[in-house]
């Protein structure tokens, strides 16, 4: 994926994911809208789409930053019992989380009524 942010001042209004098997999943900003369109693809054929909310989007957002903050520091399925990996890798997990916690709130707090 190209970043056209710095480039021209704007974000880009999509992106295209593929997996292993060549199978895609693009989102698509619609702000004039108030949503974000996700599409799955089957090679260049649009499978199946879902209209995501700006707010249910905060949520999906929030959602993928627990999961890859567990994932950075090495917490797999239940936290409670989770054997936490040595001291820095924690660190970097748990600033990322924190982070990515933040931007939430911050995206959330823009678009609250």
């Amino acid at each position: 994926m190209v970043d056209t942010t710095r480039e021209t001042g704007r974000i880009d209004p999509r992106v295209l994911l593929l997996d292993e098997q060549g199978h895609g999943l693009r989102a698509t900003w619609h702000l004039d809208q108030g949503l974000v369109n996700l599409s799955l693809w089957r090679s260049d054929r649009c499978s199946d789409t879902f209209h995501l909310s700006i707010a249910d989007t905060a949520r999906l957002v929030g959602f993928l930053a627990d999961g890859l903050g567990a994932a950075a520091t090495g917490i797999r399925g239940n936290a409670a019992t989770a054997t936490p990996p040595p001291a820095p890798r924690v660190q970097r997990g748990q600033r990322l989380s924190s982070a990515i916690r933040a931007a939430r709130v911050t995206l959330a707090s823009r678009i609250a009524p």
